[in-house]
């Protein structure tokens, strides 16, 4: 089954159909001989391989919503498990050095297997994409025509409230995606943000782009008002909400590269808010004024 998300293609060869822990991808499926934005399949997924555990200490390990994700450089590649609870199923994952090429194997028997392959897919895009000028980053986004706005910051900072606030008061404004956008750095010299199949809490999955023509770090304060950013500050302030295995070199460097050309195109700023209409008219007026 092919999935097309921000534009690129992602392959998953054994999967046949789609089980309720997979159908945040249902708007993504690819339709037959279609090429989004130019670019061919970026990351084909093998599913159902026998794949050997791996010895020594991983380069990264992680736990979050009770799982561990554990990562080795193998082989010019990478390796990849993934373990539920504490001394439970681990599923594992091997992909080339530029995750155009991943083996795993979960073969979707189960809802775990599902559940770990849909965190898979997630991983294998980051990844791959990274080659192709895109970036995941944590933060909300609304569109209102072709034009988008995005609001980064920390989990509780209020980026999920200032975008239900701009579609109570901006006329026409739509959520693109509420935790996961994908950023992307396109042939045409622009940044355009794009809905994808991960959107936290929020079942918002718009298969779908906007050009991004600002971005606001969340910030709360008594007083509604903005300071722009310096591209470096920009940098910093982006690269801080990108999904990315800063242990990789390859991988940093190539999703800092992308973050970069980012801040030196759209405008970023600091958004000192209250969660009111007042805030919302400070972001939307800065907004318009690029769109």
């Amino acid at each position: 089954m092919r999935f097309e998300i921000a534009g690129l293609g992602v392959e998953v060869d054994g999967l046949g159909s789609l089980t309720p822990e997979l159908s945040n991808l249902e708007p993504f499926v690819a339709k037959a001989g279609g090429k989004a934005d130019g670019v061919g399949t970026v990351c084909t997924i093998e599913c159902g391989r026998l794949l050997d555990g791996i010895d020594g200490q991983p380069l990264l390990e992680n736990t979050f919503d009770g799982k561990t994700l554990r990562l080795w450089l193998v082989d010019g590649g990478y390796a990849v498990s993934l373990q539920f609870g504490d001394g439970g199923r681990a599923y594992r994952l091997r992909a080339s050095g530029d995750w155009s090429r991943v083996k795993t194997d979960c073969n979707c028997g189960t809802r775990l297997d599902c559940m770990a392959l849909a965190d898979f897919i997630m991983i294998s895009f980051i990844y791959s994409a990274a080659h192709y000028g895109t970036v995941l980053v944590h933060a909300s986004c609304v569109a209102v025509g072709s034009s988008a706005a995005m609001f980064i910051g920390p989990s509780g900072v209020g980026k999920s409230t200032h975008s239900r606030l701009w579609l109570q008061y901006v006329e026409g404004a739509r959520l693109l995606n509420d935790d996961q956008p994908a950023l992307r750095l396109c042939p045409d010299g622009h940044v355009y943000v794009y809905g994808t199949p991960w959107s936290g809490k929020t079942s918002c999955y718009r298969n779908e782009r906007a050009r991004l023509e600002a971005v606001f770090r969340m910030n709360q304060a008594l007083t509604n008002k903005a300071v722009r950013l310096d591209r470096t500050e920009a940098f910093c302030a982006l690269l801080d909400m990108t999904s990315l295995m800063k242990c990789d070199a390859s991988s940093f460097s190539k999703i800092s590269e992308t973050v970069a050309g980012i801040a030196g195109k759209v405008d970023t700023y600091v958004l000192y808010n209250r969660p009111d209409r007042e805030a919302v008219q400070t972001s939307h007026a800065l907004f318009s004024r690029h769109g």
